[in-house]
């Protein structure tokens, strides 16, 4: 029965000191809930701003260099317009004519084949 009475007593003091933790910390959190906190962009406002003119000028920079390759690209045209249509042209005529030299062929080859057949018939 003692140590029953001593867990016991154990048990109520450990209550008690948590009970008092807990009141602390009730009166700590409506302390901090009473503060507001500044916060102090002096230091980070100027590099902001240098980092700002940074981008700035790069942008500048690149915009520049695109305008440079724009204008390289316009005048390095390898082939002019006229050159390009040419040779599609005559790509395009030498396809046709091919197909149609190959029916061609294949339509004389036909009539060999039926001039034959009527040369054996005849005879």
């Amino acid at each position: 029965m003692t140590r029953i009475k001593e867990y016991m007593e154990l048990l109520t003091s450990e209550l008690e000191e948590f009970r008092d933790d807990v009141n602390r910390l009730e009166v700590i959190n409506d302390q901090i809930k009473d503060v507001k906190v500044a916060i102090d962009l002096s230091e980070i406002k100027p590099i902001l701003e240098a980092y700002n003119e940074q981008l700035k000028r790069q942008s500048e920079l690149q915009e520049r260099q695109y305008k440079k390759f724009e204008a390289l690209f316009k005048k390095a045209g390898v082939y002019p317009k006229w050159a390009i249509i040419t040779f599609i042209l005559a790509i395009l005529i030498s396809v046709l004519s091919l197909v149609y030299a190959s029916k061609t062929k294949m339509t004389l080859e036909k009539f060999r084949g039926i001039k034959q057949i009527e040369k054996v018939i005849s005879f």
